[in-house]
């Protein structure tokens, strides 16, 4: 078995969970591939009380009997119990039992009264007990309807302390770089920007083999094991799979804004909303806000890919299997790499935005987690991290094969002057510049860099290792 990675903070949680002297409920919800059924797994292996069960399709008698099957291995009894799930359930919280119910929502689909069913059990008869029950799902729609949302059957009902509500998500960048620990930082930042957080999608990786070689053997080659995996789990999640496509190929191609969207996607304006909250609701997509404004009140958000796989697929896989073929080993370097620079800047931007809370911690104490900010009259500045004093911290990342130059700078110090922020405590801005460059500076830039102290140079092995610190 592959080794495991991460999730210490929510193996943490779900132990203190099962060791506590109460009962618990919680639910593991978040996108497939992200690694919730190992984690469920993974907690339950020093305890010699826990049930688990992995739900799938099949009529409710059939899924009764395989939980029953599954149980009977840790408590026997469960087999004299009439077979109806409050009865099971109820057993199994007089048995202290810690209970896991993996793809919960493949049971509700057949038993609509489950999420009731153990609203009351949680209500009339778990008191005095110290079970734990665990209900993971990749459904995250259902999840908050049965769970999460105010109008759900068992919303109140999950633990407070720790947080019944883990949401499993991409792993972080210091984490993703154990399944290619022997590429060099470029190669690092470039495959987590292809292939992301997601644990299933970094074990495809052979880190023995180069960028290109895994990129081709995964996803450009029909028979790659990610070759198919955005129009699997599309089909799997929705209908009208095809809009779907359409908005994530309009999204690929740089279109952000509604309008943009609707009009590449070839859809109406009026119904381009629907999709993308549901992208939304799948953790494929996000919309994002200039970091000085209230989303609540902005309209100047965009929207994008947050998966860098599915942008990846989108952009470069979706439609073009056929070119692959054509140009054969010579595809990767011919139709993707030129590109890719391009490609993996928003990714490169994302790491610089965390960096500067590592590297300027001790200097500053940030308002806001740095961000992104633009205006609406083509004003953009890759990071900006407003601090609690009168500085604002702005900075440039570039991720192209040239050195980054004077320019750059210039034109940075003249926007900063434009972003909608004041200190709090009333006095006069000044700012601090960072600069981050995949091929270091310009003899300009450099010797800007030595006369001054508000401005400090980066390259990207300063950024990995910062992360990975």
């Amino acid at each position: 078995m592959l080794p495991f990675v991460n999730r210490e903070a929510e193996l943490h949680r779900l132990h203190e969970l099962y060791d506590s002297d109460r009962p618990e409920l919680a639910v593991v919800f978040g996108r497939r591939r992200m690694g919730k059924t190992r984690l469920v797994l993974e907690s339950i292996i020093e305890y010699d009380n826990a049930v688990y069960h992995q739900a799938a399709h099949g009529t409710a008698e059939q899924q009764l009997e395989a939980f029953i099957h599954d149980t009977a291995e840790t408590f026997p009894g469960i087999t004299r119990i009439r077979r109806d799930w409050e009865q099971l359930l109820g057993y199994l919280a007089e048995q202290n039992a810690i209970v896991i119910i993996d793809e919960f929502p493949y049971l509700v689909a057949e038993t609509n009264e489950l999420p009731s069913l153990i609203q009351r059990i949680w209500d009339h008869e778990v008191e005095g007990t110290a079970t734990t029950f665990v209900l993971t799902g990749s459904a995250i729609g259902m999840m908050h309807e049965v769970a999460i949302d105010g109008s759900a059957p068992l919303f109140g009902r999950l633990s407070k302390q720790p947080n019944g509500k883990l949401n499993i998500g991409p792993l972080p960048f210091a984490d993703a770089m154990t399944f290619f620990p022997t590429y060099d930082p470029v190669d690092q930042v470039l495959a987590y920007g292809i292939f992301g957080g997601t644990p299933e999608y970094l074990r495809a990786i052979d880190d023995s083999q180069s960028l290109k070689e895994n990129v081709t053997t995964t996803l450009l080659q029909r028979a790659g094991s990610l070759h198919e995996e955005p129009e699997d789990v599309l089909y799997r999640e929705v209908k009208e799979v095809n809009r779907y496509f359409a908005v994530l190929k309009a999204m690929a191609e740089g279109n952000r804004q509604v309008n943009e969207i609707a009009q590449a996607a070839g859809i109406a304006h009026g119904s381009s909303g629907y999709y993308l909250d549901r992208l939304k609701e799948l953790r494929i997509i996000t919309r994002s806000y200039p970091i000085t404004v209230d989303p609540a009140r902005s309209r100047k958000g965009r929207y994008h890919i947050r998966d860098p796989l599915f942008r990846f697929w989108f952009r470069f896989v979706y439609g073009r299997t056929a070119r692959y073929e054509v140009y054969g080993p010579d595809g990767y370097d011919d139709l993707i790499a030129p590109e890719l620079p391009d490609f993996v800047s928003p990714t490169f931007e994302e790491l610089c935005q965390r960096s500067v809370l590592y590297t300027y911690g001790e200097m500053y104490k940030f308002t806001e987690k740095p961000g992104n900010w633009w205006d609406g009259n083509g004003h953009e500045i890759d990071i900006v991290a407003p601090t609690g004093d009168e500085t604002l911290l702005v900075g440039e990342a570039k991720f192209q094969h040239q050195p980054l130059s004077y320019d750059v700078l210039a034109q940075l110090e003249q926007e900063a002057s434009l972003v909608d922020w004041s200190p709090s405590n009333g006095g006069s801005r000044a700012y601090e510049y960072a600069l981050f460059s995949r091929s270091g500076f310009t003899s300009s830039v450099q010797e800007a860099a030595d006369d001054r102290t508000d401005l400090r140079l980066f390259n990207v092995e300063d950024v990995v290792n910062t992360l990975s610190g």
